[in-house]
């Protein structure tokens, strides 16, 4: 057991010393290219808030580095953390492995309010963000109400609920695309719904930073709780574990996070849905495990998706969301083939 604990912080801090890399590389590629010790000398420099490395550098380059490219990578990780984690939790919650925020619905609504704020209301920023929000949360709430409706809770109705309440506001969305008459705000409201980091900016980076932090934090207190929980609700409650309890947390991360990164970013999919199923792969369903290790593996296979979008169409950015589904299909087949592969215990 101590040796297998060894292995996972090992694993832990390899994948850490693999993001930091993977970061670096984000960062120096693009029209301009960059050498590394110039990005951290930018970095460090504006970080500090003082000129602690001599500037041998032009201020496009500063402004690029630290305006740019930085914003757009620590947004890419933060999404692609905060993702896998919405995934574990669904698939904890519904104790269905294909569980996710878009089979739930939520991702749906939040996408509704953000289309509508694109082709209504102007498309600054803030609508976006504010009715991607506001309509992530309001559809959260009304599927775990019809879900809990009549006291009689059950995952099975809850991802059905989802799915159908899904399936309304795609087509709601679908409809205002198909009437509205701005050609150019239909093209950028396509563009958002496959998801885009080429927005990010450092505003969006603190409250996306503490919500997951946070997150992480409460869900790593109750790992007990979510191992126990995706054995089935009877046995968790002959166990000790207030179910009801354990739901509204989760509920509550879930529709924070979901919130915050799709009004930030998009829609971006399939992280939520492959991310906890490769991790598990590795390591085993304990949760004490499967959080930090999803957590870290999120960010970097967003930004390593990122990466290879810039690289392949480098005249045009393409919608990240189409590659990680791209990307994350094959690993998600792969990893079924596994025949050790096993949702949810230890």
């Amino acid at each position: 057991m101590e040796r297998i604990l060894k292995n996972y912080k090992l694993l832990f801090l390899v994948l850490l010393i693999l993001l930091f890399i993977v970061m670096t590389f984000s960062i120096t590629l693009g029209s301009v290219s960059l050498k590394s010790e110039q990005v951290w000398k930018i970095v460090i420099n504006n970080m500090m808030k003082k000129e602690i490395f001599l500037k041998d550098w032009k201020s496009n380059i500063e402004i690029i580095v630290w305006k740019l490219r930085v914003p757009r990578v620590i947004t890419g990780v933060l999404a692609g953390a905060s993702l896998s984690l919405i995934g574990i939790l669904m698939q904890c919650l519904t104790k269905n492995p294909l569980a996710s925020p878009y089979i739930l619905g939520i991702s749906a609504g939040a996408s509704t309010g953000a289309v509508g704020a694109i082709l209504f209301l102007g498309g600054s920023l803030l609508f976006i963000s504010g009715g991607a929000f506001l309509m992530g949360t309001f559809t959260s709430i009304l599927v775990f109400y019809l879900a809990g409706r009549n006291g009689e809770f059950s995952s099975t109705k809850l991802v059905l609920i989802g799915v159908a309440i899904s399936s309304l506001f795609s087509g709601i969305t679908t409809l205002m695309i198909t009437l509205a008459p701005q050609g150019q705000k239909i093209q950028g409201a396509l563009f958002w719904l496959a998801g885009s980091l080429a927005g990010s900016n450092w505003s969006y980076i603190p409250l996306m930073t503490i919500s997951l932090i946070l997150s992480v934090l409460v869900c790593f207190y109750y790992y007990k709780e979510l191992n126990i929980l995706t054995t089935g609700d009877e046995i968790a409650s002959t166990m000790g574990v207030d179910i009801e309890k354990l739901r509204v947390i989760i509920v509550i991360i879930s529709t924070l996070l979901t919130g915050i990164v799709v009004s930030n970013t998009g829609v971006i999919g399939f992280i939520g849905l492959v991310i906890p199923h490769i991790t598990r792969g590795i390591v085993g369903g304990n949760h004490k495990k499967v959080i930090p290790i999803a957590v870290v593996l999120g960010g970097i296979f967003l930004l390593l998706t990122d990466i290879f979008t810039r690289v392949l169409f480098k005249s045009q950015e393409i919608p990240i969301g189409v590659i990680t589904s791209i990307m994350g299909a094959p690993f998600f087949l792969q990893m079924l083939k596994n025949k050790n592969y096993k949702f949810g215990g230890k």
